[in-house]
This record gives structure tokens, C-alpha cells and sequence, in this order.
């Protein structure tokens, strides 16, 4: 499996496309729960709230992740002022560490798994995780920067745990050490660190033959499986409300998320199957098609180049490691995006770059998956409302309006659609017309001695309505 200069060459230009396809993130407006979070962020600000209270005390969102979130935000509104340039850049910053992380984690199993070129397989799957549609929406929505954030920290946890057996001396104790800790800011990272201890043990299954723990490996595993059932019960605790879209429930989601899953592997964005779901079902059906088709050619050209290298166990790890990073998210009531699969496709990407390695079909496989993403991705950034980011597009296009019109306090809004109005919401109003949140007063009448209020009309634009 030697590596030419021209396969050097194939991997640069397709780490300059990744870095093209992504330049227009950087343009995404704020819009949704960015506001949410910049507000709470200058409210602990103005508060001078300590940067580690939320660490230990409950979550106003639902979500106990204090690393992730509330000090990623922090980071934003305070170190960054609210700029949303600089907010896309630390955006592109955290995809970067988490780039960096996926393939120090596939790195390390092919060391291990004695695969030649393993800096070439770590810099090709990084590469393709950087451009799969899983990574589409931490770089264009600032909300979620917590996808980057636990994909850094998970995948650098089983990179140690993967290497540790192999170390002695100081480097194994001190990586004993790190990992309880590295499974705790996982923790504070996202809900399904908590999934560490089992990936270890499917990990372990993949590489058997290859590694063999030792006492102190086990004694370390012990210590996170009891910090995750600390952790669990610390959640519990401080997580007593949640959106009921994020509830868990048992029914036909299960089968709705299921197929979801099976999209985002085959890089299918989330907006294709609403538009087949929901409309146009035509257009939705060929967008679908042109992004799975070339997945599933990758995918069959791996799974028949390696069929004869690795045994029916492994095979079943590699299964057992993607429906478990997934886990959480099949039993959610009502909730799909393309990012939750951010660590459950890392590993068909190694197995897809091993095998074009291994048949030297590098160029050609870099080509079908730049192909699938370039149609998935740019698809999704020029689709119209209710798509995600056409969604963000027509909240920016209103509040540049209504900021162009003389105000009047306090701002009575009649929303027509509450869907779409999300995407601005009472504190993106408060935000950035830099008016009081208790002076923007949702209602379907005028109050007191208002002589205008704003209201979207049938199009779904704002404008304004004489009080009579």
C-alpha cells in the first residue's frame, strides 16, 4: 500500500475543497437559540456569575452541559463581544480540535491495527468527516458548537484508551490518570459521553488479538463507569426541565429515527427528507439519491475489498460502535439533525479510506465523496424556508428591516407563524434592536397607547398595522 506523490497531491486538493465548501459558513446570520444563548451569556456577564457556576448548578435549558454550552457562549458574548464573525471562526476553531481529534483516534487504531500509512488514513478520514453532512450544521450554527466540543473530547478519551495498553512507564500511569478526567469533560460536554465505557469494551472487541488490558486498565474503567452513574444522577438533578421534543418516548420515532440514521450515514441532509416527507417529493427524491449513491458505491467497494481482512467479529463491532454512538437519539420524541451521527460515522470513513488505500482507488473515492457532500451541503444552504438555514436567512432579512424603521416601545408583535418566528423570538428582537426583552410584547391586539404594532402578514414577512 505505498502512498505516491500524486495521492499526496489527490488528499491536499480535497483538504482545499473542504476548506472551500466551508468558507460560506462564516456568512450564516445569528438566528434561533444563538439569541437565547447570547442573552443568557451577558446575563451571568453583567451578574459577574463565576464561569464555573454552571458546573454545579441547574441548567435553564434542559441540557446539563456546561463546557460545551454556558462556557462556550461565555466565550462568545464575552471574550468575542457578540461578534458574529469571530463566533463562526471559533466555530471553525472547535471543528478543527475535533478534525484534529478524529484522526488522532483513527491514527492510533490503525497503528494498532499494523495498517501502513496510518497518518495517511488519520488525514483522509478527518478530511471526510470534515466535509460529511454530520459536520454541516456546527459550522454554520453557533448553537452547536457542543457537536465539535464532545467529538474533540470523545474521540481524544478512546485515542487513550486505545493507546494506554501499549505504554509503560510514566506515559501509561499518566494516561491512567487523564482518562477519568477526559471521561468527565466528555460528560460536561454532551449526554452520550456517557456511552464511553461500552465503546471501550466494542473498541476492545474490534482490536482483539491486537492489545490486551491490564489490571490497571480495568481498575480505571471501573472509576468512569462509577463517574458516569455520578454524573447521571448530578443530571437528573439539574436538568427538571426539558422541551418535549427532546423527550423520550417509545413508538413509531423509533422507526422515524431510524431511517434519519440511515440518512445521515449515507450523507442524505436532514431538509431532503422533509421536502420528500412534506413536499415535493420529486425534487427531494433525486437530491437524496445524488448524495446516497455515491456513499453506497464506497461503501459496497469497502465492505468487498475488506470482507477477507477482518473476521465476522469485528465486523459486528463496527456495527455495535455506530448504533451505539447513535443510541441516545433513536428514543427521542421529536428530533433528527444530521449532527448527532458526528461520531457514529467516523467509523465507516475509516473503513471506506482503508480500503481505497488498499485498492488504490483513492482519487476516484475522494471524488464520489466530495460529489455526495458538495450537492448535500450546498443543497442545504440555498433551500428556502423551512429549511434550517433559509429559515436563518429570512430572520436576518427581517430584523436588517424592522432596524430600518422608527420603534416605538413598547414593540407589540402579532406572529402569524410561530415556527418561523422562532427563528428571531423575543430575545433576538431584544438583541439586536438593543431594547429591553420585557419591551417586546408578543400579542394579537395593540396594548395601551401603542399606534402601530408589527405583524407578519400571510407571506410571512413583518410589517406594520395602524392601532385604531
Amino acid at each position: 500500500m505505498s502512498i505516491s506523490k500524486s495521492h499526496y497531491l489527490t488528499i491536499g486538493l480535497f483538504i482545499g475543497f473542504a476548506i472551500l465548501l466551508w468558507l460560506p459558513s462564516l456568512f450564516i446570520p445569528w438566528w434561533g437559540d444563538d439569541y437565547f444563548f447570547l442573552n443568557q451569556a451577558r446575563e451571568s456577564h453583567l451578574n459577574n456569575n463565576s464561569w464555573w457556576l454552571p458546573f454545579v448548578t441547574p441548567s435553564e435549558t434542559g441540557f446539563w452541559r456546561p463546557l460545551s454550552m454556558d462556557t462556550g457562549w461565555r466565550v462568545v458574548e464575552q471574550l468575542l463581544h457578540g461578534n458574529l464573525l469571530y463566533a463562526h471562526l471559533f466555530s471553525w476553531l472547535l471543528c478543527l480540535l475535533s478534525a484534529v481529534a478524529v484522526a488522532a483516534f483513527v491514527y492510533q487504531i490503525a497503528m494498532v491495527m499494523r495498517w501502513q500509512n496510518p497518518v495517511v488514513h488519520a488525514v483522509i478520514v478527518a478530511a471526510m468527516h470534515a466535509i460529511h453532512v454530520a459536520s454541516y450544521l456546527p459550522l454554520h450554527w453557533v448553537s452547536a458548537m457542543n457537536s465539535p466540543v464532545l467529538v474533540f473530547f470523545l474521540c481524544i478519551t478512546l485515542t487513550v484508551w486505545i493507546a494506554v495498553p501499549t505504554l509503560n512507564s510514566w506515559r501509561r500511569l499518566l494516561a491512567l490518570v487523564c482518562l477519568p478526567l477526559l471521561q468527565l469533560l466528555s460528560l460536561f460536554s454532551k449526554e452520550v459521553a456517557i456511552l464511553i465505557p461500552l465503546l471501550v469494551v466494542v473498541l476492545a472487541v474490534f482490536l482483539q488479538g491486537k492489545q490486551q488490558y491490564r489490571i490497571g486498565e480495568i481498575i480505571t474503567w471501573l472509576v468512569c463507569v462509577v463517574i458516569c452513574l455520578v454524573w447521571l444522577y448530578f443530571y437528573r438533578e439539574f436538568t427538571p426541565n426539558r422541551h418535549s421534543a427532546y423527550g423520550i418516548t417509545l413508538g413509531k420515532n423509533l422507526i422515524i429515527n431510524s431511517f434519519s440514521f440511515l440518512a445521515w450515514l449515507f450523507n442524505i441532509p436532514r431538509e431532503a427528507l422533509r421536502m420528500i416527507v412534506l413536499e415535493q417529493r420529486l425534487l427531494g427524491g433525486i437530491w437524496a439519491a445524488v448524495c446516497f449513491m455515491p456513499l453506497c458505491i464506497l461503501y459496497w467497494i469497502s465492505m468487498r475489498a475488506l470482507k477477507p481482512e477482518l473476521r465476522w467479529i469485528q465486523w459486528g463491532a463496527v456495527l455495535a460502535f455506530i448504533v451505539v454512538t447513535y443510541g441516545p437519539y433513536f428514543v427521542l420524541a421529536d428530533q433528527a439533525y444530521e449532527y448527532y451521527a458526528a461520531i457514529a460515522v467516523i467509523f465507516p470513513l475509516l473503513l471506506i479510506a482503508h480500503a481505497l488505500l488498499k485498492l488504490n482507488k483513492l482519487g476516484v473515492g475522494l471524488i464520489l465523496m466530495g460529489i455526495s457532500s458538495l450537492v448535500a451541503i450546498q443543497g442545504t444552504r440555498s433551500a428556502d424556508y423551512p429549511a434550517i438555514i433559509g429559515r436563518a436567512y429570512w430572520a436576518e432579512q427581517q430584523i436588517e428591516w424592522i432596524k430600518s424603521q422608527p420603534l416605538e416601545l413598547p414593540l407589540v408583535v402579532t406572529v402569524a407563524n410561530e415556527h418561523q418566528f422562532a427563528a428571531i423570538g423575543v430575545l433576538g428582537l431584544s438583541w439586536r434592536l438593543e431594547i429591553p426583552t420585557d419591551q417586546v410584547v408578543l400579542s394579537q391586539h395593540c396594548i395601551g397607547d401603542v399606534k402601530k404594532r408589527l405583524v407578519q402578514n400571510l407571506q410571512g414577512d413583518f410589517e406594520w398595522r395602524v392601532c385604531q
